[in-house]
């Protein structure tokens, strides 16, 4: 009886206190009365809050009693506030809310220490989009995405070998790797993936995947199109992108995309593209909360060409030897559509407020992904992997042995990629420490990529020859510790200042070695022997790798990494309203190639809505990676005069057989960016901003052409990444929004071209290391002018 009065007050008490807690909902809609979805609510004094579904309805529910300021937000309107009391049941707060008197007065973080500044107002050029203007692309593909609403940035299609697995990007044509990406402006880690066979600039950049963050888990995008690199370090020439996640702790978001490709005259199509993707906020105590996002994407490869004309009496598809494959079902030889890919992403974003001037955060992803990609049509009579081979590689007289038995019509390797990119961002940030504002972060990033060639041969292996191989995986790693410090010196000047370190390794994992060591049929083309009674065979040079992508040899894998340590200081000057002016300096130490200064100066004169004139000057760099600095690609084949093996590939700069070419340890690429421009806004709901700018590039750092190595009988030719280019770019770019009630008409264009300014030839025997078909393709490969209109 005794416990049962004790459970009977445990249950009354907590209906009690259950009763005294209430909720919070209503709707959100413009002054039209058109719902607004994803606009943001919150409950001033704690962490509780919520965001609008797509009818504008919201709800925050274990509200404890009380009186609250409630706010409702949203990007391109003017935010309201309501008080409200809460006690048990239900309160009513509904808002409308009026548009903002500019399109541009969205308040950006990127580019500067102080208080935000708005697009207009700002010294630099800068371009913000809201979640909802990335999820109504509607394609789920972040790079996409960003091709569609940055002017300046292109992205071509998915290319071959390793790049089928990373989208190649540029940003004002220069490589994807002379952009800094951010996530809660926090440097985020680059690709394994190296671009060895990119398109212009990209050949040899090693950049960020920024497909792989899901476009549901975006807040906000930040694009800065100035250089940076005395603000934020290595790789901001080009601009800065800063991914600033959702921070909601309750209310949900689901997305489903679908679509069928049409059929081809060949009767190819049909292919469905399906990509889902969920968020969630959820508290974290009375004071915090964690928000995640997951996407799942499948789009399978897209092929319309016509079979090729060697098997087109029936291609057995991309594995000959499997017996239950319908060799009936239509596949081409050869695909010269889209590649196959697909994957899993996911995002988190967590923040707690531990004390009234101390809040603790952490947010990463992890994704996991899939791709894969089809090499050339191998076909009979035209392929030396298809030849006879002697059964027995020391006795010809045994017999013969061709895989032109297995595949009489031909075979397509193909390479599939398996990737996975994990990083977390654990930090504390407060005020009050001997009056400075501080941000204390440690982060890691990871992203791996194993590759793997199917339906393949390396025939110097002969009848005992794979036909999948594990060639060897690729792995970046990078380590962040940042100390972060910002003071008001008066309501007119800021000063901020930190101090970074880094560790990054780049690690290529042996593959399997019949992937790339040449077997006891290597030699066979020795045996062609006129004496030799009643053999008239004449065996050819077999190669003496995996056929499509060797793998990775113990000589060339391994790790290498590097460390370095920066310290920065930045100030910005307001004089008044019109006049302000920002001068950045920042100082780095690598532990491979030595010391980087760099500076920067810029400012602003506004002459109130009528314009703003803006301008700035800056140097940059790029480090050179530990990857580029230390990848090796050796394939090994015959050389035809001698007969005898030789080596030809990718080594490190400062191999010694690429220092016998002109080969040096890579330095950094120095960069001078500057820009001039205006904004003006001459009416109500019109804003247009035009910059112009040069960035000027010395020591670029590209892939060289294949150099003919002399009086080496082991090796034939090579390449390696040198700093003998120098590039000039310039242009300009016109953002116009206009806004006419509740729609936004936007038109932005950018015009840019890149000139090479100077190629060093190299070595004693001065050698061109560069080929004009690649200068050609750097001024020429990518659009000069890109428009786009929006509504």
């Amino acid at each position: 009886m005794r416990n049962l009065i004790k459970i009977i007050v445990v249950l009354n008490c907590a209906t009690w206190l259950f009763a005294q807690n209430g909720s919070i909902s209503g709707t959100v809609s413009d002054a039209n009365g058109n719902p607004l979805a994803g606009a943001n609510i919150s409950v001033e004094g704690t962490s509780m809050g919520a965001a609008t579904l797509t009818s504008g309805a919201y709800s925050i529910s274990g509200v404890p009693a009380g009186s609250y300021t409630i706010t409702a937000s949203y990007i391109g309107y003017e935010p309201s506030s309501q008080s409200v009391d809460v006690s048990a049941g239900s309160v009513q707060a509904d808002f409308s809310l009026a548009t903002s008197a500019l399109a541009g007065a969205d308040v950006f973080v990127t580019g500067t220490r102080a208080a935000g500044r708005t697009a207009m107002k700002s010294p630099t050029p800068i371009d913000g989009f809201d979640d909802l203007s990335l999820r109504r692309q509607g394609n789920g593909d972040m790079t996409e995405t960003l091709k569609n609403q940055v002017p300046s940035f292109n992205a071509t299609p998915l290319t071959g070998d390793g790049a089928a697995f990373v989208r190649p990007t540029s940003m004002r044509g220069l490589p994807p790797d002379n952009i800094l990406v951010m996530t809660n402006s926090k440097r985020r880690h680059r690709s394994a993936l190296i671009s060895h066979f990119g398109a212009a600039m990209n050949v040899g950049a090693q950049a960020v995947d920024v497909g792989m963050i899901p476009s549901i888990a975006i807040k906000k995008l930040e694009v800065l199109r100035d250089g940076a690199a005395a603000q934020y370090g290595s790789d901001a020439i080009a601009g800065v992108m800063n991914f600033m996640l959702k921070d909601n702790s309750s209310g949900y978001q689901v997305h489903v995309n679908g679509g069928q490709w049409m059929e081809a005259p060949n009767g190819r199509g049909g292919e469905k593209d399906v990509t889902i993707a969920a968020n969630v906020g959820l508290p974290l105590t009375d004071n915090g909360f964690v928000n995640l996002s997951f996407e799942y994407a499948d789009r399978p490869e897209l092929s319309r060409g016509n079979q090729h004309a060697s098997a087109a009496d029936g291609y057995k598809g991309w594995d000959a030897n499997d017996p239950n494959q319908d060799v009936d079902e239509w596949q081409t030889a050869m695909n010269w559509g889209r590649p196959i890919s697909s994957g899993f992403k996911s995002v988190w974003n967590a923040g707690l407020k531990i004390s009234d001037n101390v809040s603790a955060y952490s947010f990463g992803n992890y994704g996991d992904t899939f791709g894969e990609y089809s090499f050339f049509l191998r076909a009979p009579g035209k392929s030396g992997a298809l030849t006879a081979v002697p059964l027995n590689p020391a006795d010809p007289s045994e017999g013969n042995f061709s895989w032109g038995d297995t595949y009489p019509l031909g075979f397509t390797p193909r390479l599939e990629g398996h990737g996975n990119d994990f990083s977390s961002v654990v930090g504390i940030k407060g005020d009050g420490l001997f009056g400075l504002n501080y941000d204390f972060s440690a982060s890691y990033g990871k992203n791996h990529i194993r590759y793997y060639l199917k339906n393949s041969l390396n025939l110097s292996w002969g009848p005992y020859s794979p036909h999948n191989f594990d060639i060897g995986d690729l792995e970046q790693a990078e380590t962040n510790l940042n100390a972060d410090f910002t003071y008001a010196l008066s309501d007119a000047i800021n000063l901020a200042f930190g101090a970074e370190w880094r560790e990054e390794s780049y690690t290529m994992f042996q593959g399997q070695k019949e992937s790339w060591m040449p077997g006891p049929w290597a030699n066979v083309a020795l045996l062609n022997d006129p004496e030799i009674p009643g053999d008239s065979t004449v065996y050819t040079a077999p190669g003496l790798a995996a056929n499509g992508m060797p793998g990775t040899s113990p000589d060339a894998g391994g790790v290498f990494d590097r460390q370095n340590t920066a310290f920065y200081a930045d100030v910005e000057y307001a004089m008044g309203d019109a006049l302000l002016l920002q001068f950045a300096a920042r100082s780095e130490d690598f532990s491979d190639f030595g010391a980087t200064s760099n500076i920067k100066v810029a400012g602003r004169y506004s002459f109130g809505d009528l314009a703003t004139l803006r301008g700035g000057y800056s140097t940059g760099f790029r480090a050179p990676t530990p990857g580029q600095s230390n990848y090796t690609g050796i394939v090994t084949s015959f050389d035809g005069p001698t007969g005898m093996q030789v080596q030809e590939g990718t080594v490190r700069p400062d191999d010694p057989l690429a220092v016998a070419l002109g080969g040096a340890l890579l330095v950094p690429e120095e960069a001078t960016n500057t820009s001039f421009g205006f904004t003006t806004s001459p009416i109500d709901n019109l804003s247009l901003t035009f910059d112009m700018y040069t960035i000027d590039i010395v020591n670029k750092i590209i892939k060289s052409r294949s150099l003919p190595v002399e009086n080496n009988p082991e090796f034939k030719k090579l390449a390696f990444y040198t700093n003998a280019l120098d590039t000039e770019t310039s242009g300009f770019d016109l953002v116009l929004t206009y806004r006419m009630g509740d729609t936004n008409l936007g038109l932005a264009m950018n015009h840019n071209e890149t000139k090479m300014v100077e190629h060093r030839k190299i070595g004693p025997d001065q050698l061109d290391p560069i080929s004009t078909g690649l200068i050609d393709n750097i001024e020429n490969n990518l659009p000069k002018d890109r428009i786009i209109a929006t509504v």
